[in-house]
């Protein structure tokens, strides 16, 4: 059975900055979507963490919730997923294209 999505994952490495309290943090993500996205963090933040990112590229920022919150690997990155509190379509700029390569 195939699971319904409300907008397609695609595999993009965007670079991000995670604001909570205090200095920014530079982050990456490795997935996409129009919800949310899957980001390789530094600093962990566990689920339910409010935050807000920054795509430098557009100059746009949304606040999103950590809904999942992997264990570091190897290099000591953190595995965030993260949904937007609200809409933002335009997030993700010219990074966003529904006819990219979509995610597993």
């Amino acid at each position: 059975m195939k699971e319904q999505r409300r907008s397609r994952r695609i595999l993009a490495s965007v670079p991000v900055e995670i604001q909570s309290s205090g200095e920014p943090q530079a982050a990456l993500t490795a997935v996409i979507n129009l919800q949310g996205a899957l980001i390789l963090s530094s600093v962990h933040w566990p689920s339910g963490s409010e935050l807000r990112i920054k795509n430098p590229e557009t100059g746009l920022e949304v606040r999103v919730r950590v809904v999942w919150s992997g264990s570091p690997d190897r290099t000591g990155t953190y595995k965030l997923g993260v949904e937007f509190k609200a809409s933002s379509p335009d997030f993700w700029g010219a990074r966003y294209d529904p006819r990219a390569e979509e995610a597993p």
